[in-house]
Protein backbone atom coordinates (compact mmCIF):
# COMPACT_ATOMS: atom_id res chain seq x y z
CA UNK A 1 0.00 0.00 0.00
CA UNK A 2 1.41 3.89 1.13
CA UNK A 3 5.31 3.59 0.29
CA UNK A 4 8.07 6.00 2.15
CA UNK A 5 5.79 8.62 -0.21
CA UNK A 6 3.57 8.68 2.81
CA UNK A 7 -0.48 6.94 2.44
CA UNK A 8 -2.21 5.94 -0.79
CA UNK A 9 -5.79 8.16 -0.23
CA UNK A 10 -8.96 7.18 -2.01
CA UNK A 11 -11.17 9.91 -1.92
CA UNK A 12 -14.53 9.08 -3.74
CA UNK A 13 -16.69 12.11 -4.40
CA UNK A 14 -18.65 12.69 -6.73
CA UNK A 15 -18.62 16.54 -6.04
CA UNK A 16 -15.48 17.75 -8.31
CA UNK A 17 -14.91 20.88 -6.08
CA UNK A 18 -15.46 19.12 -3.25
CA UNK A 19 -13.19 15.61 -4.66
CA UNK A 20 -10.46 18.59 -5.86
CA UNK A 21 -10.01 20.48 -2.24
CA UNK A 22 -9.73 16.63 -0.16
CA UNK A 23 -7.37 16.09 -2.50
CA UNK A 24 -4.94 18.56 -2.57
CA UNK A 25 -5.06 18.82 1.14
CA UNK A 26 -4.45 15.11 1.03
CA UNK A 27 -1.51 16.12 -1.30
CA UNK A 28 -0.11 18.61 0.75
CA UNK A 29 0.38 16.77 3.81
CA UNK A 30 2.56 14.31 1.61
CA UNK A 31 0.38 12.12 0.73
CA UNK A 32 -0.91 10.24 -2.79
CA UNK A 33 -4.37 10.92 -3.29
CA UNK A 34 -6.40 8.79 -5.77
CA UNK A 35 -9.59 10.69 -6.83
CA UNK A 36 -13.06 9.01 -8.65
CA UNK A 37 -16.08 10.42 -8.79
CA UNK A 38 -17.66 6.58 -8.52
CA UNK A 39 -18.25 3.49 -7.28
CA UNK A 40 -17.25 2.05 -10.44
CA UNK A 41 -14.23 3.77 -10.32
CA UNK A 42 -13.27 3.28 -6.73
CA UNK A 43 -13.60 -0.47 -7.81
CA UNK A 44 -11.14 -0.18 -10.55
CA UNK A 45 -8.45 1.42 -8.03
CA UNK A 46 -5.32 -0.01 -6.44
CA UNK A 47 -5.48 -1.15 -3.10
CA UNK A 48 -5.61 2.27 -0.20
CA UNK A 49 -4.55 2.76 2.86
CA UNK A 50 -7.28 5.02 4.06
CA UNK A 51 -10.48 5.91 1.78
CA UNK A 52 -12.50 8.74 1.83
CA UNK A 53 -16.22 7.69 -0.08
CA UNK A 54 -19.39 9.74 0.00
CA UNK A 55 -22.80 8.31 0.47
CA UNK A 56 -24.18 9.08 -2.16
CA UNK A 57 -22.62 8.72 -5.32
CA UNK A 58 -24.60 8.75 -8.87
CA UNK A 59 -24.32 4.79 -9.51
CA UNK A 60 -25.35 3.86 -5.82
CA UNK A 61 -24.99 4.31 -1.98
CA UNK A 62 -21.35 4.42 -0.57
CA UNK A 63 -21.76 2.25 2.16
CA UNK A 64 -21.96 -1.08 0.33
CA UNK A 65 -18.18 0.30 -1.20
CA UNK A 66 -17.28 1.33 1.99
CA UNK A 67 -18.06 -2.13 3.93
CA UNK A 68 -15.78 -3.56 0.67
CA UNK A 69 -12.49 -1.95 1.44
CA UNK A 70 -9.94 -2.66 3.75
CA UNK A 71 -7.79 -0.21 5.80
CA UNK A 72 -9.22 2.91 7.28
CA UNK A 73 -12.31 3.51 5.96
CA UNK A 74 -14.30 7.00 6.28
CA UNK A 75 -17.94 7.42 4.78
CA UNK A 76 -18.45 11.15 4.14
CA UNK A 77 -22.00 12.26 4.35
CA UNK A 78 -24.35 15.59 4.98
CA UNK A 79 -26.24 13.59 7.77
CA UNK A 80 -25.70 12.44 11.09
CA UNK A 81 -25.54 8.80 10.48
CA UNK A 82 -24.52 6.07 12.52
CA UNK A 83 -23.27 3.17 10.63
CA UNK A 84 -23.67 -0.77 12.16
CA UNK A 85 -20.50 -1.49 10.89
CA UNK A 86 -17.27 -1.31 12.88
CA UNK A 87 -14.90 -1.48 10.18
CA UNK A 88 -17.06 2.34 8.55
CA UNK A 89 -16.64 5.41 10.54
CA UNK A 90 -18.55 8.24 9.33
CA UNK A 91 -17.08 11.76 8.93
CA UNK A 92 -19.54 14.68 8.41
CA UNK A 93 -19.55 16.92 6.17
CA UNK A 94 -17.68 20.03 5.56
CA UNK A 95 -15.07 18.31 5.80
CA UNK A 96 -11.89 20.88 7.48
CA UNK A 97 -8.13 20.57 6.69
CA UNK A 98 -7.68 20.14 10.62
CA UNK A 99 -10.19 17.06 10.89
CA UNK A 100 -8.13 15.48 7.05
CA UNK A 101 -4.85 15.81 9.74
CA UNK A 102 -5.92 13.65 12.74
CA UNK A 103 -7.22 10.99 10.36
CA UNK A 104 -4.06 10.73 8.24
Amino acid sequence: MGGSGGRTVLICEDDPDQRRLLAMVVRSRGHRAIECGTIREARAAPPCDVSFIDRRLPDGDGLGLARELKGRVYLLTGDDLEVPDPGVRVLVKPVRPIDLDELL
